[in-house]
């Protein structure tokens, strides 16, 4: 039997009107190392994260070959890399603390660093909201560090507009949360 489109069928299988993609806030953790330094990196982000992504993930696939045909094997999970842009403050201080984050990686100055991952590796928390502001799922990605700060554009027509810069991170793994469930 064919599915005829009902408009009820439809608005009731999107839950509460569906997920808006501008809900959600995002968490950036600086190592303690960092913190130490200056307790202004402990203060949130979640206000100055203007747009991010839920994280994605892929399988690679493994061809293994019998008599010439290709048999395809799931092979290893590779996450993508998380990107986000933030406004930029007056004080800067989310840039000076992501700035500083990747100087104690790897030093402006001189090809010296950290390189325990304890101490230049965080956790990143990314949280979809319902548009009462409840939490519908949220994702904790593991072992993040900043792997690039895109320029700060300056421009004399840019009138009305606050400035932001992009950050791109990676990350070791994430879990996911859901009032409903936990997904290890």
């Amino acid at each position: 039997m064919a599915t005829t489109f009902d408009i009820n069928t439809f608005k009731s299988t999107l839950k509460n009107g569906g997920a808006r993609p501008n809900q959600f806030q995002v968490t950036i953790t600086f190592p303690p190392a960092l913190i130490a330094l200056n307790q202004a990196y402990a203060r949130p982000s979640n206000f100055l994260v203007t747009v991010a992504e839920l994280p994605g993930q892929t399988i690679g696939v493994t061809p293994v070959y019998y008599r010439g045909r290709e048999v395809k094997l799931a092979g290893d999970k590779v996450f993508a890399p998380f990107s986000c842009t933030i406004l930029n403050d007056t004080d800067f201080q989310l840039r000076d603390g992501l700035e500083r984050w990747m100087n104690s990686i790897e030093s402006n100055s001189r090809k010296t660093g950290v390189t325990n991952p304890e101490q230049y590796q965080a956790i990143i928390i990314v949280t979809q909201l319902d548009r009462a502001g409840a939490t519908l799922r949220t994702y904790r990605l593991f072992g993040a560090f900043p792997t690039d700060i895109s320029p700060v554009g300056l421009d004399f027509s840019a009138n009305d507009q606050l400035s932001t810069f992009g950050a791109t991170f990676q990350y070791q793994h994430f879990d996911v949360f859901s009032p409903q469930s936990f997904i290890n």
